[in-house]
């Protein structure tokens, strides 16, 4: 997922709701699912059988929503590693995501406030399969002031 990162000095320019990253992810694979489930423990079966998933009134394979929050807490981090943190995440899930399907992540500014010897940096962020919401999240991370030149101001 690899991005660039977000530097301080970006954020004097920029306007409530503004997307500042679009980040289109591979599409789902069960593969993907199987051992994202095997790893976490998830055991209800919706989540890698097709069959079950089918019977229980599913088209498909559902994509597990803590895979998907992972995603947004990934995407959040690597916009301001290595000197930057993610701080706070809520997440909510809005609709239903398959196997198969390809996920985008919208991350758009809030608002940003100063804090010690970095900034800290309120962000939405939306998971969504074509313009469909899959799930919609705020999160706050912090932003070293020194982070263009690696050494403190």
């Amino acid at each position: 997922m690899m991005m660039a990162r977000l530097q301080a000095s970006e954020l004097s320019g920029m306007l409530p709701d503004q997307l500042i990253r679009s980040i289109v992810l591979k599409p789902v694979t069960m593969t993907q699912l199987a051992f994202y489930c095997a790893a976490a423990g998830v055991t209800d079966p919706i989540h890698y059988d097709s069959s079950f998933a089918r019977q229980t009134g599913f088209p498909d394979v559902v994509v597990n929503g803590s895979l998907r929050v992972t995603w947004m807490a990934q995407a959040l981090h690597e916009l301001v590693s290595p000197e930057g943190w993610l701080t706070q995440l809520a997440c909510s899930h809005r609709g239903l995501m398959l196997v198969g399907e390809q996920p985008r992540l919208a991350i758009r500014y809030r608002g940003h406030t100063p804090s010690g010897a970095g900034i800290h940096v309120e962000l939405a962020v939306q998971t969504l399969v074509g313009e469909r919401l899959c799930d919609s999240g705020e999160g706050v991370v912090y932003v070293a002031r020194y982070n263009e030149t690696s050494a403190p101001c």
